[in-house]
């Protein structure tokens, strides 16, 4: 026997005791001393990181810049004998996004928590597996990940990559299904019920050569081929751009390697005309074959979209 409340339906105090626990760990995740995270996890949590390991977890997320941080939404599951393993949390089981598939342990009572982070380009999602311990809720488990491009949700991904696939641009429409995934993903323990939606329209769809499989891409343009490396959408300055990153030969100049983008950007230009219907813009990074040098061409369309 299981139950799940959310938000408004969990009782007041119980609600503020997880929703503070949270708050704190993810505060103390993004302050200076971020090691401190470590002492309000879980015995098993303990077991599973170090003090080191979310110090360097929080160095990467605090290249985001994250400010703003706001709770959203706080789950409460209520179980009696073992766990299923996981509980849908559902208001609405006909909407891609009104229901949620949670991680659940043997344990009486347990809670999910979703807070986000503003940054320069999209938003940031942190979800909180908590259980209470020694009179205390504590951290199980946490997942950061980018929830939004230039504003754009999860949601609003799968909308517009519908809308390109109905025109045929079926290169946009395949960036924009995995740019829903990848802002849908909220980790292994909590499962957006959209995520499923999205699998089941990409199945529906016929992505073109170029990007179907597993990078790196060979993209054939005459007698050359360039081996790209990943392709998808970017955000900056609240537009959502093309990049490609491409793998070549060492460059004797700053010249010689724009060139080189500039010449790839022309190919895609080409290939995939219809780009221009849903991005802002194409961004060609080359990286440097055997080093970590790379440099990046960008070509803004005249009104970005």
């Amino acid at each position: 026997m299981s139950s799940c409340a959310e938000d408004t339906r969990i009782d007041t105090a119980k609600r503020q005791a997880i929703e503070s626990a949270a708050t704190d760990f993810v505060q103390r995740l993004l302050s200076p001393n971020p090691s401190s995270a470590f002492d309000v996890l879980t015995h098993e949590g303990k077991g599973n990181a170090t003090p080191e390991q979310l110090s360097t977890q929080a160095a990467v997320i605090k290249r985001f810049e994250p400010t703003n941080v706001t709770l959203r939404h706080t789950y409460l599951i209520e179980l009696k004998g073992d766990s299923p393993g996981r509980v849908v949390c559902a208001t609405d089981l006909t909407k891609p996004d009104g229901w949620e598939s949670l991680t659940a342990a043997s344990v009486p009572e347990q809670a999910h928590v979703v807070l986000s982070a503003d940054t320069r380009n999209n938003h940031l999602a942190f979800t909180l597996w908590l259980i209470p311990e020694q009179g205390a809720w504590k951290v199980h488990s946490f997942w950061m990940n980018i929830a939004s491009l230039a504003g754009r949700d999860s949601m609003q991904l799968l909308q517009f990559a519908h809308v390109q696939q109905g025109r045929g641009h079926l290169f946009n429409a395949a960036l924009l299904y995995a740019a829903a995934a990848q802002t849908a993903n909220r980790g292994p323990n909590f499962q957006m019920g959209i995520t499923q939606a999205i699998s089941e329209d990409t199945s529906t769809l016929k992505a073109p050569p170029e990007v179907q499989g597993a990078p790196p891409f060979l993209w054939k343009n005459g007698d050359v081929t360039y081996r790209v490396l990943s392709v998808g959408p970017i955000a900056v300055g609240g537009k959502i751009y093309v990049i490609m990153v491409h793998e070549v030969s060492p460059w004797q100049s700053e010249e010689e390697v724009d060139k080189w983008n500039k010449e790839l950007l022309k190919f895609f230009k080409y290939r995939f005309p219809e780009y221009s219907d849903a991005f802002a813009g194409l961004v060609a990074r080359a990286v440097e074959r055997g080093s970590n040098r790379g440099f990046g061409t960008v070509e803004e369309l005249p009104s970005g979209k």
